[in-house]
């Protein structure tokens, strides 16, 4: 295998999907916002419901949505590529 096989098989390994960065940024973005509403009920008292309320919703849609992208690829017969899928295994063609 020369060298520059090996360069792109070691890219593709650390590829990372956009649907992943986005729900690990969307989680990250809901524990702050959770955490931050649990500091603002400590000194307030109260916390703001409707801003909680859509919040937390517009990230349950954003994940429903990504969800959604996600099962019609697998019905059109896209292939999804895991990481445990790609341990290896690469014919001349995915180099290329």
């Amino acid at each position: 295998m020369s060298k520059r096989k090996k360069v792109i098989i070691i890219r593709e390994k650390k590829k990372k999907k956009t649907s992943n960065i986005i729900l690990v940024s969307l989680a990250l973005f809901a524990l702050f916002f959770i955490v931050s509403m649990i500091v603002v009920f400590w000194f307030k008292g109260a916390t703001p419901d409707t801003l909680i309320q859509y919040t937390l919703g517009a990230g349950g849609l954003e994940a429903l949505l990504l969800a959604g992208i996600k099962i019609s690829k697998v019905i059109k017969g896209e292939t999804i590529k895991n990481e445990d899928d790609s341990e290896g295994d690469f014919n001349e063609t995915d180099i290329q």
